[in-house]
C-alpha cells in the first residue's frame, strides 16, 4: 500500500509541474527536480534498481523518440549522427577520462573512464525541456535528437568495459571493439525483428477479424519492453533494441488504414511521454538529498579541503565536456566541408554560434544518473569500488550544471538564428497543401470516370464530385425528408462519403511521398496528417 501511495504522489507531482510550467519561466526538468527534492524533504522515498529504471523509463521514452523521429531526416543526417553518437562518445570517454584522473589522482584511471562513459550520453528530453520556447534550426534539432537516440547505447557499452577493467584490471581494445559491434548490431536486429513480428501480427489479425484500436495501442505500448527484455536476455543492447523497434513501429503504423487507431495512439503516446519524462526528473530530485549527505564522507575519503572543491571539480568536468564536444563538432564539420569541396567544389559556412550551441546542447540526464548509480559497491577481491560515491556526486553535479547552463546560454546563443526562408515550415506546408489538393482532385476525376461506366447513378457521382459544398444541405434533406427525396439524398450522401474518403487517402499518400523525398518537414507533415485523420474519423 505504501508503494502505491508513493506512485500516486509522484504522478500527482508530475501534474503539478505541468501546471507550474505554464506560469513559470523555470525549465520543466529543473522544476521537476526541485519538486523531487521537496518530496524527499517530506520523507517520500522511491529507491529503484538502475536496471529496472532503464527498463521502465528509458526504454519506452527512447522508443517514443525513435517512433516519432522522421525517417527522411535520419537518412539525410545518418553520417553526422553516427559521428556524434559513436565517435564523440569514444572521444569523450578517452579525453574526459584522462582529465578526471589528472584532476583527481585518487580516482583510478579505470574508474575515471567509467565516470567519463556515464557522462558521454546526452539527453534530448532534458534538452527540449531546457530550451522550451527557443527556436532551433530544424537540421540542428534533428541532429541532436538523433545523437541522443543512439549515444546511450555506445556510452553504456563503454561504461561496461570500463567497469570490467576496474574490477579485473584487464582491458583489451580489440575485444572491446568486437563486443561493441556485436552488442550494438545484435540490439538493432532484435528490436527490428520483434517490432516487425508484432506489427505484422496485428495487421494480419486486423485484416481477418477486424481492428481493435485499444488492443493495438496497448500492444504498441508494450513493444519497447518486449524488445528491451529480449535483447538483454540475448546479451545485446536493450537500449538500441528499443530504438530500433521505434523506427520499425513508425514504418508499419503509417500503413494502418484505421485513422482512429492513429489518432488515439498519438494522444496516448503524448500522455505517456509527458508522464515518464516527469517521473524521471522527479526521481532524480528524490535521489539528490541522499547523494548530498555523502559529501562529508567523500571529502574525508579523498582528503579534500571543503565542499567547494567538489563544486570546482563539477565545473571543470562540465567545461571539458563542452570543449571536447565543440572540438569534435568543429573537426567533423571541417572534414565534411573539405570532402564536399573536393567532390563538388562547393564551399559551405556554418555560423560559429551553431557550434557553440551544439556544445551547450550536451545536456546530461536520466541515463547518466541510472548508469552511475549502477556502479558496483566492491571489487572482485571485496574491497570497496574506488571513488564510487565521488563519481555519483560528480555525475549528479554535471547533470544539474548542464541543465542550468543550457537553459541560460542556449536562448542567448540562438537569438537571431532561423531556418532559411526557402525551407521554412510555413512555405513547405503551403506547397504541400496545394500538392495534396491536386492529388485529391486527380483521384476524384479518376473515380468520376470509373463511376460513369459502372455506377447506376453516374450523374449523381458527377454532381457530388463537383459540388461537395452542398454536403450539409443534402444531409439535412436526408435526415428530415421522406420518400424518394430522402432516399435520393441518402444516395448522394453515401457517394459523397466514398469520394471524400478516397480524396483524403490520396492527400495522405501525397504528404507521405513529400516527406519521403525530403520536400516537406516532418513536423509540418504531422500537423497536416492529423487534420486529415480528424476529417476521416468525422466521415
Amino acid at each position: 500500500m505504501e508503494q502505491l501511495t508513493t506512485i500516486l504522489v509522484l504522478l500527482f507531482a508530475v501534474c503539478v509541474t505541468g501546471v507550474l510550467s505554464l506560469v513559470s519561466r523555470i525549465p520543466l526538468p529543473l522544476l521537476q527536480i526541485g519538486l523531487g527534492i521537496a518530496l524527499a524533504a517530506l520523507r517520500v522515498h522511491s529507491a529503484m534498481e538502475p536496471s529496472l529504471f532503464l527498463l521502465l523509463f528509458v526504454a519506452p521514452l527512447l522508443y517514443v523518440d525513435a517512433y516519432r523521429f522522421p525517417r527522411a531526416e535520419f537518412v539525410s543526417l545518418r553520417t553526422p549522427i553516427l559521428r556524434m553518437a559513436v565517435g564523440l562518445v569514444v572521444f569523450t570517454v578517452v579525453g574526459a577520462g584522462y582529465f578526471i584522473h589528472w584532476l583527481i589522482p585518487s580516482m583510478p584511471l579505470a574508474a575515471s573512464f567509467a565516470l567519463a562513459a556515464v557522462l558521454s550520453p546526452t539527453d534530448a528530453v532534458a534538452l527540449s525541456g531546457s530550451i522550451r520556447g527557443v527556436r532551433i534550426p530544424s537540421r540542428l534539432l534533428h541532429l541532436l535528437e538523433g545523437e541522443a537516440l543512439l549515444n546511450d547505447a555506445s556510452g553504456l557499452v563503454c561504461f561496461r568495459f570500463a567497469v570490467a577493467a576496474a574490477l579485473t584490471g584487464v582491458f583489451s581494445a580489440t575485444h572491446a571493439l568486437m563486443t561493441f559491434l556485436q552488442v550494438s548490431l545484435g540490439g538493432v536486429a532484435v528490436g527490428a525483428v520483434v517490432a516487425f513480428l508484432v506489427m505484422q501480427g496485428e495487421r494480419w489479425i486486423g485484416k481477418r477479424l477486424g481492428s481493435h484500436p485499444a488492443s493495438q495501442i496497448l500492444m504498441t505500448l508494450l513493444l519497447p519492453f518486449a524488445a528491451y527484455l529480449a535483447a538483454e536476455h540475448m546479451g545485446f543492447s536493450g537500449i538500441l533494441s528499443a530504438v530500433s523497434a521505434g523506427f520499425i513501429g513508425n514504418l508499419v503504423l503509417q500503413e494502418i488504414p484505421e485513422a482512429e487507431t492513429r489518432i488515439k495512439s498519438e494522444v496516448i503516446t503524448d500522455m505517456i511521454e509527458f508522464t515518464f519524462n516527469g517521473l524521471i526528473f522527479i526521481l532524480l530530485g528524490l535521489q539528490l538529498p541522499a547523494i548530498a549527505r555523502s559529501i562529508p564522507a567523500v571529502i574525508e575519503e579523498h582528503h579534500l579541503h571543503s565542499s567547494w572543491v567538489l563544486g570546482a571539480f563539477v565545473l571543470g568536468i562540465t567545461i571539458v565536456l563542452g570543449f571536447l564536444r565543440f572540438f569534435w563538432s568543429w573537426s567533423s564539420l571541417k572534414w565534411t566541408s573539405l570532402l564536399r569541396r573536393h567532390k563538388e567544389d562547393v564551399r559551405t559556412r556554418t555560423p560559429k554560434r551553431l557550434l557553440v550551441a551544439t556544445a551547450f546542447a550536451g545536456v546530461r540526464g536520466a541515463v547518466t544518473l541510472a548508469a552511475v548509480l549502477s556502479l558496483p559497491t566492491s571489487l572482485n577481491d571485496g574491497t570497496p569500488f574506488p571513488g564510487r560515491q565521488l563519481a555519483i556526486l560528480l555525475a549528479a553535479g554535471v547533470i544539474l550544471f548542464s541543465l542550468v547552463s543550457a537553459s541560460v546560454a542556449l536562448p542567448m546563443v540562438m537569438k537571431g538564428i532561423h531556418d532559411p526562408p526557402e525551407s521554412s515550415l510555413a512555405a513547405q506546408s503551403r506547397r504541400a497543401r496545394i500538392s495534396a489538393a491536386h492529388a485529391a482532385i486527380r483521384r476524384l476525376d479518376e473515380l468520376e470516370k470509373e463511376s460513369a461506366k459502372e455506377s447506376s447513378l453516374p450523374e449523381d457521382v458527377a454532381t457530388v464530385s463537383n459540388r461537395l459544398k452542398d454536403y450539409y444541405r443534402r444531409r439535412v434533406v436526408g435526415l428530415d425528408g421522406q420518400g424518394a427525396g430522402s432516399e435520393r439524398a441518402n444516395t448522394h450522401r453515401q457517394q459523397e462519403k466514398r469520394l471524400r474518403m478516397e480524396a483524403l487517402r490520396a492527400e495522405r499518400h501525397e504528404i507521405n511521398r513529400l516527406v519521403q523525398e525530403r520536400l516537406l518537414d516532418s513536423e509540418a507533415a504531422r500537423v497536416i496528417l492529423h487534420k486529415l485523420d480528424n476529417s476521416e474519423v468525422t466521415l
